[in-house]
This record gives structure tokens, C-alpha cells and sequence, in this order.
């Protein structure tokens, strides 16, 4: 693991990026490397040193992942969910495709190389399996089709996992599939597309196809996505997520005769299959969750609530002798405005503009950058900036940004609100690195409580897939 920055400082108290902060030291004892003025450069070593330490922190040679870890302590503690540990994917994905930018760019990384995170991508997605596991589930338009999904907590052994009733959720799948795919990308090896396809197969077979009395902009079935196969609550992290994937598989099948077969619901709420190609089939489910949630979850000042509320006691019909599932009525919609669940709409928008063209993405992706830059961060006498604080919420704006990358890259001017991630990395960087780790609050230091310097694997991984996602975005986006 390479070691670049030896830092000591002294704090009041530790504190979120919205409350009450310590003063950061007048003085603080920052021991930095050489200077290296290229940015992208100094990013990529960065993001690699924060993640070679989070490996080291939280994971143990059997891929086991701590959920936490105190740097003031050294000691790791608890067992995380497949959440974070599709995090350390993430984060992995990013140096890789950061690696990549500079290669095409003709700059030399200052340490590591591109086949070091090839074979830890391996390691990772090798010990994903403890996740995973089988079962079978009767949904909208499938009786007791059996499934292997990656369930919420790790299992004892390679497929063995619980992902029976509330074990698995279709938000956790979305997140893996996207990085598949990102993999995929990145190494062209084939195996990855394969589960990501199998994975999206399972995932679209949670739309609710049920013939609502009404036509919406998305179809006449009810539409969206519940949080998982045993909710009625259907959830914007359920939903958003899904639909870069699925632009980003449309495109691969773009201009190719690839078939699908997927199952609806008639008029006479009979079930049926219906064949398309591919690239069709990916396109339109991306574009009918896209119209679901701008339609169900945005809120007048422009960005996302968290869900669409519903009796939680799932209901059946019996067609021909056969049960399927049936809609619960939803309660309305509300919830706390994630940066996360706006991020996912920005990434969405984009990716549907860069494949159709329409100018309609284009506006809806400019404004609603408009409207999460002004309503999520807010500028501190510090000369950073607040984003709301929870002990996930660090990563959900990882999710905000890429979205505003994304925007970037399809003509979008969105620099000042990346410019936002880069500061505050940047400040907590030369404030506040501790054995390789930023704190939790980022900007808001360490606590002089040792025992409240805990930090999420999530939320550390964030932090090296945030500077390595920056690598490129530099270096593309003028």
C-alpha cells in the first residue's frame, strides 16, 4: 500500500458537514509529497492511496468487509452489507477508469498501475459471492420463478446467502449491475455483461405491469419499482439507479438483431411474453422509470423525493388457475430529499440525451442541475461546503456528482458544483488524513473522543471512487 501523506491535527469535536464543526488548526502539521501540479495527476494518487488503505482497513484476506473502521483506534468493527462492499467495486472501477484517462491522455500515474486494480477488481467480484444466493419468487407477471440475486448480508459460503423476503432489494442489484457493466466496460471481459444482463432480467421483472384505469406518460400499467420483491413501496433508490444501466445496454445493442423475451400484462390481466430486440426493449424500460419517477417523486423545487407510500401487505390474483402479484394502491409520495436520489435522475437524463438526441432530456438535465446545485450545497466561512450529514449521506453525494459529470459530458456547464467535490476532498485531504482515512464529516475533522472516529466502509470507499471519478472528468470535460 503506498503510503503519501503523514497528517496530525488537533480537534475540538467531530461534527457533520452541516453542524457544528471543530476549527481546523491555524497551523495543521501536513507532511505532503512532491508538488505535483497536475491535478488529474495528484487525484488519481489520491483516490488510490485512500483506497489501497480502505482494503487494508476493512478487508480481510477472505474478502470479509468490516463495516467500520476508527483510525484513531486502528480497529475495525461489525460486518457490512453487500451495500458498501459494492462500494469498494465502485470505488475500484473509477481508479481503473481513471488509469485509463491519463494513459489516453499521454500522463504518467505517479504510483500503481492499471493491472494492480485489474486483479483486485477479480479478488472483489470473487468475494461478492458470499452474497449471493437463490430462491423463488412469485411477481406481477412470473409464478415461482427461481432466481440467483445477491441478498443483503453475507453469507458463510460462495452462493449461500439469504436473499429470501426482505433479504434482497432491488436497489442493491441496480448498484451491482451498474458496476458490471462499468467493469464490463473497462476490461472487456464478457462474464461481467452476462450477470449484468442476468441481474437486469431479474430486476425489470419488479415493474409493476398492472393496467392502471389511467394513461400515464410511461404506459397504461401502474409503473415503478418497490424497494425490494417483499415492499409495496416503491422507492426513488429502486428506480433512479436502473436507468444509465439500461441506456447504457440500449446502446451496446444499438444497430444489432439481439432478442429478448420479457412478460406483460393484457388488458384482460392476462400474462403474456412479448419478444423485442434488445436495444428496443432496454431503451423503452429506461425511458418508463425515467417518466415514473420524474412524474411520482419530483418535488416543486425541482428535486427528488425518497418514495411513494403503500400498505405494506403484498396482494395476489389468481389468472387461469395461476397467482401472480397485484399493485397496492399507493399513499402518496414524501420522504427526505437524498442527494442520491436526484443524482441518479441527472446521470439518467444525460445518458438518454447522449442516445436519442432528444432536447428534451438535454432541458430536464440542465434544469434539474440548476436545481440540486442550489438546493444541496451551501457555501461556509470555511471556504467549503455543507452538504447535508447522516452516516450514508457521504456517498450519496458520490451519486450527485457522477450525475453532474454526466451532465458535464453532454454539454451541461455543472463545473461549480464538481468543483464542490474537489474542494472539500482537497481540505479534508491536507486538514485532516489519518492513517490514509478522512473522516466521516469530511470537512467537519476528528473528534478528540477517539471512540467517535468511526467511519462507514461505505463512506470510505466513496471518497477514493470521488477523487478518481474527478481523474476523468478533468480531463474530458472542458
Amino acid at each position: 500500500m503506498a503510503s503519501l501523506v503523514i497528517a496530525v491535527t488537533t480537534t475540538a469535536s467531530c461534527g457533520g458537514d452541516n453542524g457544528s464543526q471543530p476549527e481546523v488548526p491555524s497551523t495543521p502539521i501536513v507532511t505532503q509529497p512532491v508538488d505535483n501540479n497536475d491535478v488529474s495527476v495528484r487525484n488519481l494518487t489520491r483516490a488510490t492511496t485512500l483506497f489501497d488503505a480502505a482494503m487494508q482497513h476493512y478487508v480481510n484476506i477472505e474478502m470479509k468487509m468490516a463495516d467500520m473502521y476508527n483510525p484513531s483506534t486502528s480497529k475495525a468493527s461489525g460486518e457490512a452489507d453487500v451495500w458498501p462492499y459494492t462500494a469498494a467495486i465502485e470505488a475500484c472501477n473509477s481508479i481503473l477508469e481513471g488509469y485509463a484517462a491519463l494513459a489516453k491522455a499521454g500522463k504518467t500515474p505517479e504510483q500503481g498501475s492499471a493491472a494492480n486494480y485489474k486483479a483486485q477488481l477479480e479478488k472483489l467480484y470473487d468475494g461478492l459471492e458470499y452474497y449471493a444466493g437463490t430462491f423463488r419468487l412469485t411477481s406481477y407477471t412470473r409464478n415461482n420463478q427461481e432466481w440467483t440475486v445477491y441478498g443483503v448480508h453475507r453469507g458463510g459460503i460462495k452462493g449461500g446467502a439469504k436473499v429470501d423476503g426482505d433479504q434482497n432489494v432491488y436497489d442493491d442489484q441496480q448498484w451491482i449491475i451498474r458496476e458490471l457493466l462499468r467493469s464490463w466496460k473497462i476490461t472487456g471481459e464478457q462474464k461481467y455483461l452476462d450477470k449484468a444482463e442476468y441481474l437486469t432480467s431479474y430486476v425489470l421483472d419488479g415493474w409493476d405491469w398492472c393496467i392502471d384505469d389511467k394513461q400515464h406518460s410511461w404506459g397504461n400499467e401502474v409503473g415503478g419499482i418497490t424497494w425490494g420483491p417483499s415492499y409495496c413501496t416503491k422507492h426513488a433508490c429502486s428506480n433512479g439507479p436502473f436507468i444509465s444501466p439500461l441506456v447504457w445496454l440500449a446502446k451496446h445493442y444499438q444497430g444489432k438483431e439481439d432478442k429478448i423475451t420479457y412478460r406483460t400484462i393484457d388488458n384482460d390481466h392476462k400474462r403474456k411474453d412479448v419478444t423485442a430486440k434488445k436495444a428496443d426493449y432496454y431503451l423503452m424500460m429506461a425511458q418508463k422509470i425515467y417518466e415514473w419517477q420524474q412524474f411520482n417523486l419530483r418535488a416543486a423545487d425541482g428535486v427528488y423525493l425518497d418514495m411513494v407510500g403503500a400498505n405494506n401487505n403484498i396482494r395476489y390474483e389468481e389468472i387461469d388457475g395461476v397467482q401472480y402479484r397485484i399493485s397496492n394502491p399507493g399513499t402518496g409520495a414524501g420522504g427526505t430529499k437524498h442527494t442520491y436520489n436526484s443524482g441518479t435522475m441527472v446521470s439518467g437524463g444525460a445518458d438518454l440525451y447522449s442516445l436519442t438526441n432528444d432536447s428534451r432530456y438535454l432541458e430536464d438535465t440542465r434544469n434539474l442541475y440548476k436545481d440540486t446545485y442550489s438546493y444541496f450545497p451551501k457555501k461556509n466561512s470555511k471556504g467549503t461546503w455543507d452538504y447535508a450529514y447522516s452516516d450514508f449521506s457521504r456517498w450519496f453525494d458520490d451519486v450527485l456528482m457522477r450525475g453532474w459529470i454526466s451532465a458535464s459530458e453532454i454539454g451541461v456547464d455543472t463545473k461549480e458544483g464538481v468543483s464542490t467535490f474537489q474542494t472539500n476532498l482537497d481540505y479534508s485531504w491536507q486538514n485532516f488524513l489519518q492513517d490514509n482515512a478522512l473522516p466521516r464529516g469530511l470537512t467537519g475533522g476528528w473528534s478528540n473522543n477517539q471512540a467517535q472516529n468511526d467511519v462507514r466502509a461505505l463512506v470510505a470507499f466513496a471518497y477514493a471512487s470521488e477523487y478518481a471519478m474527478l481523474v476523468a472528468s478533468q480531463l474530458t470535460v472542458k
